[in-house]
């Protein structure tokens, strides 16, 4: 049984990539942020914005995960190519802030991708506590699981890929 899991970590701009990877294992966080701008407008906006890899890695239960989030504007699709090979696993993150659309295009984008076969898949929808009225069933859509999770929460996080895991063990085992 393998014990170690690389996990891509894709999804739409501001659906708790970052905020995912960072509450998994602060100490253990790499990744590129800078302030984000809109280009139209040419403001600074509030918050930042990855424009490289998010990286960590965490070991919970004995179960090693190393975790690599992917930049969401659709303009560094560039990058998610070359990084979207070689997972065990691919969360698409989903904000209840946003129309399934969204994760439509992230989900047709990485079912394209070498690992898309072989990988376990999970949804994880964010964001629930800004938009409690979101119907989790319109992802279904996708024929995926769905998990809600807080991203700020380690317990949510630590059980969004232990759920990961025993789903993946489950399925090899059988």
């Amino acid at each position: 049984m393998n014990k170690k899991m690389k996990v891509l970590v894709a999804g739409p701009f501001n659906s708790g990539k970052t905020t995912f990877i960072k509450t998994a294992n602060r100490e253990m966080y790499d990744g590129v942020e800078v302030s984000n701008y809109d280009a139209k407008e040419i403001r600074e906006l509030p918050g930042t914005t990855t424009v490289g890899l998010d990286v960590s890695h965490v070991n919970l239960k004995g179960v090693e995960f190393l975790l690599v989030g992917l930049p969401g504007q659709k303009r560094f699709s560039f990058l998610w190519d070359t990084l979207g090979s070689d997972y065990d696993a691919i969360l698409m993150l989903h904000s209840a802030e946003l129309p399934v659309s969204e994760t439509e295009f992230y989900v047709n984008f990485f079912s394209r991708t070498p690992s898309w076969e072989k990988a376990k898949k999970l949804i994880i929808l964010t964001k629930r506590d800004l938009n409690p009225e979101f119907d989790v069933s319109s992802l279904s859509v996708f024929g995926l699981p769905v998990l809600s999770c807080d991203p700020r929460s380690r317990e949510d996080v630590n059980n969004a890929l232990m759920f990961l895991y025993n789903t993946m063990v489950y399925s090899f085992d059988r």
